[in-house]
């Protein structure tokens, strides 16, 4: 008789087992506001619902209308990739694309602050997205259940502590470095195996804000940099150049503190140097010194040859 039972709630109890599985794997989906000041940047915690699954979780953020809130209060539409480290776990990383309205007040521009894994020591398998405040309207959609948790002082209390009281994180007043353009940020290097790929507006290494083509805030180590050159110095040596005479250089040093036809240190601190043009003046001087070399080399051959005469003439009236 019991056997019988068993085998027919077993179906039922099945179905329970697989409700449950597909409801924590299920996706969400909704909105929420983060309340507070509109200058600052709330904690709001996200759930890694597909670590048990093995896989990234995929969360879509965003407000698709600028007037949402209020007038001109600016749109955002915003991809967060992440795998939380789950108290020491290491395939950890939280990758995200982020795109901002340019319209509207300056001073509201943004609204993501930054982000942080914070499960690293605890296994909460929650990451932190900071959100600007004000009342300020998100819509949401995940693969996964994701469960967001303000804490703006109103909805949850400041500052979000981890379940572990290890750690506890407050708002923020500004944004952080990468966060603070559009586009995408990743969590681990770039490997780009094949192909050529191309960059069409200004690249920045250790800056967000490029105003060149390439920008490096650091140290370059190549093994060769080649420049396209052109109007290279050659001219000096051409019939008609007309050489400053040393007296004249003297003179320009003496009122300008640095050679003629270079700019002032002042200005290559504030301006930065232009590699090509400085080492065309460069040249351009060494080839002007040669020149100038040549002549006092055979101004000095000249008087060799009058001091030699002079002792011939010497030595025949003895």
């Amino acid at each position: 008789m019991m056997a019988r039972i068993v085998f027919k709630f077993l179906p039922l109890l099945l179905l329970a087992v697989i409700g449950v599985c597909a409801s924590a794997k299920a996706q969400q989906n909704g909105s929420f506001n983060v309340g507070g000041d509109i200058n600052k940047f709330y904690p709001v915690t996200w759930s890694d619902g597909a670590w048990n699954f093995n896989k990234q979780t995929e969360l879509h953020l965003g407000r698709s209308a600028v007037h949402t809130n209020s007038q001109w209060r600016g749109a955002m539409i915003a991809t967060f990739n992440f795998h939380a480290n789950n108290w020491g776990n290491q395939a950890h990383f939280i990758d995200a694309h982020i795109i901002n309205s340019s319209t509207g007040d300056p001073s509201l521009r943004g609204f993501v602050a930054g982000w942080l894994d914070v499960s690293s020591n605890n296994s909460s398998k929650r990451i932190i997205i900071w959100l600007r405040g004000g009342n300020t309207t998100y819509h949401f959609d995940s693969n996964v259940t994701v469960s967001p948790i303000v804490y703006d002082g109103v909805q949850n209390p400041l500052p979000y502590v981890t379940p572990n009281g290890s750690a506890s994180y407050d708002i923020k007043t500004e944004i952080d470095q990468y966060a603070k353009v559009s586009g995408t940020v990743l969590n681990h290097p770039l490997h780009v195996r094949g192909g050529n790929s191309a960059i069409m507006g200004n690249l920045g290494i250790g800056t967000t804000v490029p105003t060149n083509k390439l920008e490096v805030n650091g140290t370059i180590r190549a093994k060769e940099v080649k420049l396209e050159a052109t109007n290279w110095p050659d001219y000096v040596f051409e019939k008609g150049y007309e050489l400053m005479p040393l007296d004249a250089v003297n003179s320009f040093i003496g009122e300008n503190g640095h050679l003629p036809g270079l700019k002032p240190a002042k200005v290559y601190e504030e301006e930065g140097v232009n590699m090509l043009e400085l080492n065309q003046k460069l040249l351009e001087k060494v080839e002007e010194l040669t020149l100038h070399t040549i002549g006092q080399e055979r101004k000095l051959e000249k008087m060799e040859a009058e001091i030699e005469l002079l002792k011939l003439l010497i030595k025949e009236k003895l």
